[in-house]
C-alpha cells in the first residue's frame, strides 16, 4: 500500500461488519450536540458512514442525514437496512472524503468508529479537515473519534493474538485473531487480521484481511485541529464524556469550525 491508495480489504464483507460491529454507544453523545447545534438548520454530515450502524440511528431522531463513504459494498448494505424503513430521511453517498462535495453546507458532521486513524500522513489529516470544514456552515461542529495512543494501545505483541469470536447463523463461529507491527517513526500500526470460520471444532474457511492505522497524540491533534481552521472545544476520554486520562482508550474531539 502507498499513502495514495485505501486499503480496503478489512471492509469487504459488509454483511459480517455488521455482526462484528454492533450498538451504538457514541449516540447519546452526538444527539446532544447534534440537538444544540443543528435542529432545523441543514442536514446532518455522517463521515465513513460504513452500513449505517449510526446513519439510520440519528434519522430515527428525526434528522435528515447524509451518509458517506467511499466503499460502495458498505454503502449498498446500508441503503438496503435503510429501504426497510419509509420515515426516515437519508440520502448515501460515495465520496472520498479528503474531497467532499456537497451541494449544501452542514451545521454538524461526525465521523465515529476511530475512521481519523485510515488517513496516515499529515497531508491526509490536512486533507480530511480541510474537506470537512469545507461542508460545514459558519460555526459548524465537527466530533470525531481516535484511539489514544497509549503504551499498552501500540506495543501489542507481534505474534498472532486471540481477539474474539463471533456466531454467525446457527451453525458456524468466526474467530478473530490479530498481528500487530507499530512503526514509531510514521505513527502507524499495521494490523493483519486472520479469520478462521469453523462449524463445531472443524475449521472449513480462512480469510486474512490487513488494516492500517495512523496514531495520534493529545497535543499534536490540538495543533492539527488550530492548524486547519477548527477550534478544539471537548477532548473527552470517551462517549461518556468523561475527561481524557492516562487510562483512557480513546479520544473523542469535539471542535468548531472557525
Amino acid at each position: 500500500m502507498t499513502f495514495t491508495e485505501w486499503d480496503l480489504s478489512e471492509y469487504e464483507d459488509p454483511e459480517l461488519y455488521d455482526m462484528e460491529n454492533k450498538g451504538c454507544p457514541e449516540l447519546s453523545l452526538l444527539l446532544s450536540w447534534i440537538q444544540q447545534q443543528a435542529v432545523g438548520t441543514g442536514p446532518i454530515v455522517d463521515l465513513a458512514c460504513g452500513t449505517g450502524r449510526l446513519t439510520i440511528p440519528v434519522a430515527e431522531a428525526g434528522y435528515a442525514v447524509i451518509g458517506i463513504d467511499l466503499h460502495e459494498g458498505m454503502l449498498e448494505q446500508a441503503r438496503a437496512k435503510a429501504s426497510q424503513r419509509s420515515d426516515i430521511s437519508i440520502q448515501w453517498m460515495q465520496q472520498d472524503l479528503t474531497a467532499l462535495n456537497l451541494a449544501t453546507e452542514a451545521p454538524f458532521a461526525y465521523m465515529v468508529g476511530n475512521s481519523f486513524q485510515h488517513f496516515l500522513t499529515n497531508e491526509l489529516q490536512n486533507r480530511l479537515l480541510q474537506s470537512v470544514r469545507s461542508l460545514l456552515s459558519d460555526n459548524g461542529i465537527f466530533v470525531f473519534d481516535t484511539r489514544f495512543p497509549t503504551s499498552d494501545e501500540l506495543l501489542q505483541p507481534q505474534e498472532e493474538e486471540y481477539w474474539r469470536s463471533i456466531t454467525i447463523g446457527s451453525q458456524k463461529q468466526c474467530d478473530v485473531y490479530t498481528q500487530s507491527v507499530y512503526d514509531p517513526v510514521t505513527q502507524i500500526q499495521h494490523y493483519t487480521i486472520i479469520r478462521r470460520f469453523r462449524e463445531g471444532e472443524k475449521t472449513v474457511m480462512e480469510r486474512t484481511s490487513t488494516i492500517h492505522l495512523r496514531y495520534t497524540y493529545p497535543q499534536e491533534l490540538a495543533r492539527l485541529l488550530e492548524l486547519n481552521g477548527f477550534e478544539l472545544l471537548h477532548l473527552y476520554g470517551n462517549w461518556s464524556a468523561e475527561p481524557l486520562q492516562a487510562s483512557s482508550s480513546s479520544m473523542i474531539v469535539i471542535c468548531r469550525k472557525v
